[in-house]
């Protein structure tokens, strides 16, 4: 292990530093959140969709209003070919992708997703999950029904295995007047997340550059399941990208997220290339992906490929869609994948799920000390100065101002 990239310390252990309850509260004041409530500027919208054993609903017929697709080619026959996702699906007159919001209309590709968000939420950065990039701030949230993805454990199910003309959405959806609702309430960032946003990228490349001219930070939460043309132009709209490292192998993404490990590989290497801030999130499901030599080849990979300053995080499995027999992931198996990606080398490893827990917190890589403290997603004390740590001076990784 690098000198630098120490273990948790005994002040890493210090439980005394998550039991102030009273800087909870207050920080969810200044949020404007209630206990109960939660963090809803709107309403989640519930889908109106069937989705069938499969994972595959039943979709609304195409229609000629929506908007031209991005990254598809033109067959025979009225066919097209989609170029976004390596599926590479060839689809006929008045099918669609399995990602439901993408079809063939005419012997053209639309996108139905566009400007038609299903969820609005007001959440904190920490949810997305991003751990170094500007702790305090809160982002709106935005997501579309739809997912290229099929993952057996999906904690959004509802929405990602919907099409958006299944979902309640927000029509007509007004940017100008989205962000100065924002603005009133202190909301300084967009992030698209939830669902999988990369399967729209005209409306999400769109909108992060409208929120960029108005001076807002914008983030992306994906599983980087694309093709490496339409991911790179993607990523370069964004200030800050998490991505999902769902499991160790091949066989894993196969069996149960109906993907592959290979592209999404590639879009982290490439995220990594484009100089966006990078953080990677891995959810911990029980007997599938928790055995300790496939989290720390995840450990390790993540080390070499990405560096050691990137932030690992590990997070907690809720019984949903087709797991919902599993029992939700066991604290100590989380604690031990944590200290995994320590002893690989990482200087950033969270539990972002699990409050109030010693994970929550961002530690100097040097001193061990506490530099970001945190309850589960929420930020209660931020001490990085100049992006260092205040006590030994050492540089900590990320975006701070």
């Amino acid at each position: 292990m690098n000198a630098t990239c120490s273990a948790p310390s005994e002040t890493r252990q210090d439980t005394r530093l998550v039991q102030d309850r009273r800087d909870f509260l207050s920080l969810m004041g200044r949020l404007g959140l209630g206990m109960a409530a939660g963090p809803v500027i709107w309403k989640l919208l519930q889908t109106t969709g069937v989705v069938d054993p499969s994972g595959v609903a039943y979709a609304a017929p195409l229609s000629t209003d929506y908007q031209e697709a991005m990254y598809y080619e033109p067959l025979d026959n009225g066919k097209v070919r989609c170029t976004l996702c390596p599926r590479h699906e060839v689809l006929e007159p008045g099918q669609r992708g399995l990602c439901l919001g993408r079809g063939n209309l005419d012997g053209r590709m639309v996108t139905e997703a566009y400007g038609q968000p299903s969820i609005l939420n007001i959440d904190p950065v920490g949810k997305n999950p991003l751990a170094n990039f500007l702790p305090e701030l809160n982002l709106l949230s935005v997501a579309h029904a739809g997912c290229n993805l099929r993952c057996k454990y999906c904690q959004n199910y509802e929405y990602a295995f919907s099409s958006p003309s299944q979902s309640d959405t927000i029509t007509p959806f007004d940017p100008e007047q989205t962000v100065a609702r924002m603005a009133e309430r202190d909301i300084h960032g967009v992030g698209f997340t939830y669902t999988e946003p990369a399967y729209s990228p005209e409306f999400v490349m769109e909108m992060a550059d409208f929120c960029a001219a108005q001076g807002l930070k914008r983030t992306l939460c994906t599983a980087g399941f694309l093709n490496p043309e339409p991911f790179r132009d993607l990523v370069r709209h964004f200030d800050a990208v998490t991505i999902t490292f769902k499991g160790p192998s091949n066989e894993f993404y196969r069996d149960v997220c109906q993907g592959s490990l290979g592209p999404v590989l590639e879009t982290m290497r490439i995220a990594r290339e484009e100089g966006v801030w990078l953080e990677v999130a891995t959810l911990i499901v029980p007997t599938l992906n928790d055995d300790e030599n496939g989290l720390r080849s995840m450990a390790q990979w993540v080390a070499s490929e990405l560096g050691e300053d990137t932030p690992w995080h590990l997070e907690r499995f809720d019984p949903q869609y087709r797991l919902q027999d599993l029992p939700p992931t066991d604290q100590r198996t989380l604690e031990s994948a944590r200290e995994i990606g320590f002893e690989a080398g990482l200087n950033y490893v969270y539990l972002s799920n699990l409050a109030p827990h010693v994970g929550n917190h961002t530690y100097c890589p040097n001193c061990g000390e506490v530099v970001v403290k945190r309850m589960g997603f929420l930020p209660l004390d931020n001490h990085v100065r100049d992006g260092r740590c205040p006590h030994c001076l050492t540089p900590i990784a990320g975006v701070w101002s």
